[in-house]
């Protein structure tokens, strides 16, 4: 699999999905400034755009995206390669801001991730969610060939009000793009 993925150039449907830079910093704190954005995120909520910035950083496996609807920036969410398992990707750490929540904004972000995951060769990717984030398991439950796995106890996440996360896992396979003549 090649990693970093490469992103599409062209927006689906008016969404995009491009790599954050530093200069997205400012624009997606003010959007994600705001506690329900944070309470499913293990650790503490960033204070500064700098913080943000410093916790979203690519690097180690991580490659973070912006996510944009038109030119306003609405979000973010990350690559994520594992090390002992390189042949997929986890799409993980999705924080939206709340005017987006309902549309189907994050149906479009996880299908155009997925199809430039396999696009770089990953055999599968794996999704996770908070037990608790019932918006975000539903978005994931909408993409076709999503299959639920065994959650998880993720016992060096804590959430912010002090409790063990539990993580709903989901897992695609690659899709079978062979045609028959």
């Amino acid at each position: 699999m090649r990693f970093p993925i490469e992103l599409p150039d062209q927006p689906n449907q008016g969404i995009a999905v491009a790599a954050l830079t530093s200069d997205d910093a400012d624009r997606l704190f003010a959007v994600l400034d705001h506690d329900e954005v944070w309470t499913h995120i293990p650790g503490a909520r960033p204070r500064t755009p700098a913080e943000l910035d410093a916790r979203l950083a690519t690097g180690d496996g991580r490659q973070t995206t912006v996510i944009r609807r038109g030119i306003a920036v609405v979000g973010t969410s990350s690559f994520y390669v594992d090390p002992s398992d390189p042949s997929g990707v986890e799409i993980g750490s999705t924080l939206l801001t709340p005017v987006v929540w309902g549309t189907g904004l994050n149906t479009v972000v996880k299908r155009i991730m997925l199809t430039a995951a396999f696009g770089a060769g990953a055999e599968w990717v794996r999704l996770r969610t908070d037990e608790r984030n019932h918006r975000s398991a539903a978005a994931i439950l909408k993409v076709p060939g999503v299959t639920e796995t065994d959650s998880r106890l993720e016992p060096h996440w804590i959430r912010p009000d002090g409790s063990t996360r539990i993580s709903r896992m989901f897992r695609i396979g690659r899709p079978d793009v062979t045609h028959r003549s």
